[in-house]
């Protein structure tokens, strides 16, 4: 239950339920960013346990204790800091629901999060492997794909959602499990959405065709040598 719950929850996190004073942060790489408070009353609806609080170097951050045991599922937003468990306090649902904010932002949170209970495992996703190998997965990928045009990109790219709805492009969507293995299986990064990568991708192919065109000019001539000396 527990794993189940924490890949919904990172299918269901989003700008929307992400606390308002880091909404212009939030992205798809940084999920669990402003999320905790809601995510801990999350898990406290389905596992029980406490809600806990501990102090980090961003302010306040909340998890909770089951059984004895840690679980917190919104940590990834650290990079390199782990929260202070050993001075965590207990909170309880009505300290946080006071917050109009908190409130509003976890109703929004579990609506998704019980929506996305009822279909998660319905859907199928084609995923795409380093070898280039399509198998089928219960779980989307982090990253999308077009198979027709070798391309991957970010999930919410606003260019492949806006073709998606007009119908465009549907039957050759596919996924990633990383960028990784979308880079091995001959994809390139999306010219839109991860403009940074499609620039390294673009210097590097570049480089390789330089090469290649100097290989092949100077193997010709090497040819031509040999044939008027024999």
């Amino acid at each position: 239950m527990l794993n189940e719950l924490d890949n919904i929850l990172k299918l269901s996190w989003s700008k929307e339920t992400c606390v308002s004073s880091l909404k212009d942060n939030w992205n798809k790489d940084n999920s669990s960013l402003g999320q905790c408070s809601i995510t801990s009353l999350i898990v406290n609806d389905f596992l029980g346990g406490k809600i806990m609080r501990c102090m980090t170097s961003f302010g306040s951050h909340y998890y909770n204790m089951i059984n004895n045991k840690i679980i917190d599922l919104a940590k990834e937003k650290f990079k390199d800091e782990s929260p202070n468990y050993d001075e965590g306090q207990e909170r309880t649902r009505e300290y946080l629901l006071s917050n109009e904010d908190t409130k509003e932002r976890y109703l929004t949170l579990l609506k998704i999060v019980k929506d996305n209970f009822l279909t998660h495992g319905k859907k199928e996703y084609k995923i795409i492997d380093s070898n280039n190998k399509e198998h089928i997965s219960k779980i989307p990928g982090t990253l999308g794909g077009n198979k027709k045009i070798k391309t991957y990109g970010k999930l919410d790219c606003y260019s492949a959602l806006y073709w998606i709805s007009k119908g465009y492009y549907i039957y050759n969507r596919v996924f990633f499990d990383n960028e990784k293995n979308a880079i091995e299986a001959g994809y390139r990064p999306c010219v839109k959405c991860m403009k940074k990568e499609y620039k390294d991708w673009k210097k590097a192919n570049y480089k390789k065709k330089t090469h290649m065109s100097l290989f092949n000019f100077y193997w010709s001539l090497n040819w031509t040598h040999l044939r008027k000396n024999h």
